[in-house]
């Protein structure tokens, strides 16, 4: 699986000239010349970024063209490779058309002593799952599933941070550029007007006193609509396309959440990221404050969700007593 990482650099660097030159005809003996492909060569490439999705016009006597870029879905590996190029920590991706999960294939290449930020991305998850193993399914092209490889400078204890990071950065990319009003759920949850529309796993392995590796899995419901959803998931999840009417190009999606989560992970890696993250998560979460039923090992507890620990875990007023939380199923009861 390492091998494929860095897919064919040939069929790169033709889609960045063309890139480069986008909404201009490039000639064909333009590109073989300054490619060095012969023109058999450059056909071929072209034919596989075609097949790959890429929409590469050509006219006779012009030469080939690509345009709108940014608008591009679906999902292609040179296409996110183009997209993640500056980015400062996940700039290796693997795209799946069809896989078990994203976090199964991230794990693999983490215990074969792949670097931190590689990206693993799949069009359909066969085994998709969320917190305690729940099954988790979604319709095929339609939503954004991925995971990321963290090797995070973290005790175990701290994990959740992970978590809160990772909503951060989505819940700020769906406000910030596509205006929908996300709200933050502890632990994993991003709601829009009480229904799902994100939901975050974080996995760690290592011992008692160090992490070796964090899989951070992120699924965004982005372009299915009510007539995709199955009868039990109606009343509980929506999309982008649900809420704002919009047809999202995933690709620039998955980079735009990518460099957000860059900047929050990196800045743990500082003496004052751990405190400027928890006073973004603090100030931004949408169930401090709230009346809440919290979950915990078939134990059910009522209370009001008092505020967030420095490890990420939720206080909460039960009764007369605060309780902490370090994982748990957390419904929202009221509004504040």
């Amino acid at each position: 699986m390492l091998d494929s990482i860095d897919g064919s650099a040939s069929r790169y660097r033709l889609f960045e000239y063309l890139a480069a030159s986008e909404g201009e005809f490039v000639s064909g003996p333009v590109l073989a010349e300054r490619l060095g492909f012969s023109r058999q060569a450059l056909f071929k490439h072209i034919c596989a970024l075609r097949e790959e999705g890429l929409d590469i016009k050509s006219v006779p006597q012009k030469g080939y063209m690509i345009k709108n870029i940014s608008e591009t879905d679906p999902m292609s590996q040179t296409l996110m490779d183009f997209l993640l190029r500056d980015d400062p920590l996940f700039n290796k991706s693997i795209y799946f058309p069809t896989i078990t999960s994203t976090q199964h294939a991230i794990k693999k290449l983490a215990q074969q002593d792949a670097p931190e930020g590689i990206v693993a991305v799949a069009d359909e998850q066969t085994e998709g799952r969320g917190r305690r193993g729940r099954s988790w399914h979604a319709p095929s092209s339609k939503n954004l599933l991925f995971s990321v490889l963290l090797r995070p400078e973290l005790r175990p204890g701290d994990v959740q941070l992970l978590n809160l990071a990772a909503g951060i950065a989505v819940r700020s990319v769906l406000k910030d550029q596509y205006q929908v009003d996300a709200k933050l759920k502890w632990p994993n949850d991003i709601l829009v007007n009480g229904r799902k529309i994100c939901g975050i796993l974080s996995e760690a392995a290592g011992e008692p006193d160090r992490i070796y590796y964090a899989v951070t899995g992120i699924g965004v419901n982005v372009n299915f609509t009510e007539e995709d959803m199955s009868e039990e998931v109606k009343d509980i999840a929506t999309s982008i396309k649900i809420e704002k009417g919009l047809t999202v190009p995933r690709p620039l999606l998955l980079s735009r959440i990518l460099h957000s989560l860059s900047s929050y992970v990196l800045d743990l890696k500082k003496s004052d990221g751990k405190e400027k993250l928890l006073f973004s998560y603090r100030k931004e979460c949408d169930t401090i404050g709230r009346e809440i039923s919290v979950m915990q090992d078939e134990e059910k507890f009522t209370g009001t969700a008092q505020g967030i620990t420095e490890q990420g875990a939720l206080v909460v007023k039960v009764g007369e007593k605060e309780k902490i939380f370090a994982a748990a199923d957390v419904t929202h009861l009221r509004m504040k």
